[in-house]
């Protein structure tokens, strides 16, 4: 091989080792899991939703017991 090429890849190499030893693994963050305890978007399962709030999932869940138009 001549020179030059042998220098080009000694070059590539050492940039290679560093970029290497550079190379930090940054973990996946971990899965939502809702508001943390005591936040006021919290849900409470254990209370009945209000009529509105009742309304609300209705409409979300495309069963509405009334149309408003």
């Amino acid at each position: 091989m001549p020179p030059f090429a042998l220098r080009c890849l000694r070059g590539l190499w050492e940039a290679l080792v560093s970029f290497g030893h550079l190379w930090v693994h940054v973990p996946d963050p971990p899965p939502p899991t809702g508001p943390p305890p005591g936040h006021p978007e919290r849900l409470c399962p254990h209370l009945p939703p209000t009529p509105p709030e009742q309304a609300l999932w209705d409409d979300l869940a495309g069963g509405s017991r009334h149309d408003p138009f």
